[in-house]
């Protein structure tokens, strides 16, 4: 059954067109939401609860936590009901949003291809001539790059080169939100680039209409170069 929490709505009530629900969760964090959101499609009903921009319980029937999670984020559509304040009577989660964004994204991919294998014939890419045509692999493979992580505007991460993908990814798209947000005050709102410099690594992030990519360097590293080879 769904936590008692719900009674008492306070919110509006909207169907996700042209969204998904992915979507919705990364807005609800980035605002640094306290609230829950009821998501219907079909004869299911499930309940993501945040606290402070961070998604801290999910439930699905009797499934609870990330499991309850995962399986939202497979549904194709619905309508949901948003109601502010809200807090679960218990907290089932504690990995951070961005995190479970990507277990979803994997876990889907996981399932395309072994959709795509039941179907018939898996087509398989030679790994150095997509290099070649992938710029992001193309920047990962320079010696000075030493890590680098490139993720989609929903949080899906597409590529990386770190020994913690998730982590490097969060703490970078983070500074980036706030950035952005700055920028926006400012009335420079087109944010394309990045360059951070520390004492003895250096950082750019350098984004485009799908995706961010960002990646640490040595103090060597030509960002001039990097930069012209995304976009």
């Amino acid at each position: 059954m769904i936590s008692n929490a719900m009674t008492a709505p306070r919110g509006f009530e909207g169907v996700m067109l042209g969204a998904t629900l992915q979507d919705l969760i990364q807005m609800e964090c980035l605002t640094l939401a306290t609230r829950s959101v009821r998501v219907e499609t079909h004869d299911k009903v499930g309940v993501i609860y945040f606290a402070g921009g961070q998604v801290v319980h999910a439930q699905v029937g009797g499934v609870y936590g990330e499991e309850a999670f995962y399986e939202m984020l497979r549904w194709r559509n619905g309508n949901f009901t948003i109601q502010d304040g809200v807090r679960p009577t218990e907290e089932t989660i504690t990995r951070h949003w961005q995190g479970l964004l990507l277990e979803s994204a994997s876990r889907n991919d996981e399932t395309n291809v072994a959709e795509l294998q039941m179907g018939g014939e898996v087509i398989q890419l030679d790994k150095a001539q997509f290099m070649q045509r992938d710029p992001v692999l193309e920047v990962l493979a320079d010696p000075e790059v030493i890590s680098g992580v490139q993720f989609s505007e929903d949080g899906s991460l597409l590529e990386a080169k770190s020994d913690d993908a998730e982590n490097m990814q969060a703490a970078f798209a983070y500074n980036i939100e706030l950035l952005r947000l700055i920028g926006q005050s400012l009335g420079a709102e087109n944010l394309r680039e990045v360059d951070l410099f520390g004492r003895q690594n250096k950082g750019i992030c350098v984004l485009n209409e799908k995706s961010v990519a960002c990646f640490v360097t040595t103090p060597k590293a030509n960002f001039a170069q990097i930069t012209k080879k995304l976009v």
